[in-house]
């Protein structure tokens, strides 16, 4: 009897059908979870939206009976041992509204984002390896959007699932799903759906395809001329972008904020000490994958890391990457350990093979922002397909001790001088062909 119990506990998936009411005021949820363990029975929804579930009830042939919140959970030890079936509503609307987070929920115009981890009651220790399942329903005037992948997703991820939305939305699909609030704004639709295009052929052209299936896209409205965006991974991938109603199309594709988003798409999810590789990454390959396909010159590319780079370099007390959380060193100092990396690869494979070509195959493993990885798994990956162990022993020497960089000697050594706001490359510079290589589309010197 126990044996069998436990393979249940195991092998069940939770089950939830949400019901959106009119103007995404309210869901209506019933949710099937099987046992858990857990003696307690400890149910709850993600930090901050507590409040906002009302009503619930455990379901059975007898009736209803109400569970009441102590504290930030609600407590059914029967639901524990035996698995049962809850109702309950989250009052979505007042949430937003109240809050105001985008990691619980906010408003934008007549579009309500909210992760799914803020209206599912699941439980604290979910079973190893259980699954769950969600159906979502919403009036004809209304779009469900989440950054969701097909098929199950794992319970021990609903907490952290990706940016979601309930709204008049116009969805397109492709290498991402797209979905746009219906605003007023200075750029029509399409031109909004051809820049997004173009970016996300770029990402595909670096990582060699397109790094996370099933990735959304949502563009909300701000004020002016505001570009910001935020992306969010583990068990999907979605982008929260804000686009000020202002903004022209001549401006958005002058902006960085797009492909710098894009570009978290191509790593896994990491341990928060590690933010630094993320945002560092970003701010790396964005230019880049820009520059390949004619949007920004070689200048450009190498004048603002000629500008930014110091940024990012230690300061007294500093304790390495993984320990010193900056803003410099987040992400400038981020930015050099890929810089790095990248020269050195292509130093000792003599040019054959670059940073893109160890990220590449830590997608192909699928290594996106909806996968949580170890870093050294990622960085072992990404060592294996050049043939080297440089990421491995630059984060050795980086992550947690202060390293000094000498970086004029390395800008003399590329080929590259800033004279005054121009900047000026030497050919004959010891590591002109790797500077050319880093820019140029990644098969033209092969």
């Amino acid at each position: 009897m126990t044996a069998f119990a436990a393979a249940v506990v195991v092998a069940a998936a939770l089950h939830y059908e949400v019901k959106v009411s009119g103007g995404a005021r309210d869901l209506a949820i019933e949710a099937r979870i099987p046992p858990f363990p857990d003696r307690e029975g400890e149910l709850s929804v993600s930090g901050g939206a507590e409040e906002f579930v009302r009503e619930v009830a455990i379901l059975s042939p007898e009736g209803e009976a109400r569970l009441e919140r102590r504290n930030d959970s609600w407590f059914a030890p029967g639901c524990a041992a035996r698995g049962c079936r809850i109702r309950y509503r989250f009052a979505l609307r007042e949430a937003a509204e109240a809050r105001d987070d985008d990691d619980v929920a906010a408003v934008y115009g007549d579009v309500v984002e909210s992760p799914p981890g803020s209206w599912l009651l699941r439980p604290m220790r979910a079973p190893e390896k259980a699954t769950a399942e969600l159906n979502v329903s919403t009036p004809q005037d209304l779009r469900f959007v989440a950054g969701l992948p097909r098929g199950p997703i794992s319970a021990s991820e609903l907490g952290d699932l990706p940016y979601a939305a309930f709204g008049d939305l116009r969805v397109e699909t492709g290498l991402l799903t797209v979905a746009i609030a219906k605003v007023p704004r200075r750029q029509s639709e399409e031109e909004l759906l051809g820049w997004i295009r173009d970016s996300a052929a770029l990402i595909e052209r670096y990582f060699g395809r397109f790094p996370a299936d099933g990735a959304l896209l949502l563009v909300l409205p701000a004020r002016g001329h505001q570009i910001h965006g935020r992306c969010r991974g583990t068990g999907g991938a979605s982008i929260l972008f804000t686009l000020g109603t202002e903004v022209d199309l001549a401006e958005a594709r002058r902006s960085w904020e797009l492909v710098h988003e894009l570009v978290h798409l191509g790593f896994p999810s990491l341990a928060r000490r590690h933010l630094w590789v993320e945002e560092g990454l970003a701010t790396y390959v964005e230019p880049i994958a820009r520059a390949r396909v004619g949007e920004l010159s070689a200048g450009k590319v190498w004048g603002d890391l000629v500008r930014g780079l110091p940024q990012g370099l230690p300061r007294q007390g500093d304790e390495g990457l993984d320990r010193t959380h900056t803003w410099g060193r987040t992400y400038w100092g981020g930015a050099l350990f890929w810089l790095l990396a990248d020269v050195e690869i292509r130093e000792r494979t003599g040019n054959r093979f670059g940073l893109e070509h160890a990220l590449r195959a830590v997608v192909a493993q699928g290594g996106s922002i909806a996968q949580r990885w170890p870093l050294r798994r990622a960085l072992e990956v990404g060592d294996r397909a050049v043939g080297t162990k440089v990421l491995e022993e630059l984060y050795a020497k980086m992550g947690s001790a202060p390293t000094e960089v000498d970086l004029g000697a390395l800008f003399r050594r590329l080929g590259v001088a800033l004279r005054g706001a121009a900047v000026e490359f030497d050919d004959t510079a010891a590591l002109a062909p790797i500077r050319r290589a880093v820019i140029e589309p990644v098969d033209a010197h092969r």
